[in-house]
């Protein structure tokens, strides 16, 4: 099973604590040096310290905070099987609507550090698009722990537009429990897996 972060964090937190942990400790010994604070308290607030920047570390070792391109098909069931909360863009190069994707996906990568960010070419994916049901372009699916808990099919659910909001693609993410916003709930599940078919995921017409 795929060991995932006690929080939620962004690249940037992750590389500070990296960098700087042990200023990182001085800064939360210092904090804890109210004694009104019981020691087990401080004791267990340093050993959180302690965990998430070992996580932190085994995480930046697997890309995460970036948005790669993978290039088999066999390394899309590596990741999937091997992480727990992955998202992946299926794409055509030639598509503007994909690029427009990409560009939004490389900055949510970086904002949720707990989620691994890629994309596929389909042209290198001929297994996995009839497998996975990908009829149109761009498709964005949300995996946890090896299933495909969800996908984002076109722009339809993004307001329909090119200009749609990075912020408008974030929460919709958020629904399907790969990354954590306070303020969305995740949505259930169908008993097959995924969520319940939202109109115009069936499409077979591209959007680009």
């Amino acid at each position: 099973m795929a060991v995932e972060l006690t929080r939620d964090a962004t690249k940037e937190e992750a590389e500070r604590i990296l960098k700087d942990e042990a200023l990182a400790e001085e800064e939360l010994l210092a904090e804890l040096e109210d004694g009104d604070i019981p020691s087990h308290i401080r004791e267990a607030r340093l050993e959180q310290l302690k965990k998430e920047a070992e996580q932190f570390q085994n995480f930046s070792e697997k890309g995460y905070g970036t948005y790669v391109e993978i290039e088999t098909e066999q390394a899309v069931f590596d990741i999937t099987r091997s992480e727990d909360r992955v998202v992946i863009h299926f794409f055509h190069p030639d598509f503007r609507r994909c690029n427009i994707i990409d560009k939004h996906l490389k900055i949510l990568a970086e904002k949720h550090f707990n989620a691994k960010f890629a994309k596929m070419n389909v042209e290198k994916a001929k297994f996995l698009v009839p497998k996975l049901k990908i009829q149109v372009l761009p498709a964005i699916l949300c995996f946890r722990e090896a299933e495909v808990v969800d996908r984002i099919v076109g722009f339809e659910e993004l307001g329909n537009t090119d200009n749609f909001d990075i912020s408008v693609l974030e929460r919709r993410l958020a629904q399907s429990g790969v990354v954590t916003l306070p303020d969305v709930r995740v949505e259930g599940k169908s008993i097959f897996g995924f969520k319940k078919t939202r109109k115009g995921s069936g499409s077979s017409s591209d959007e680009d």
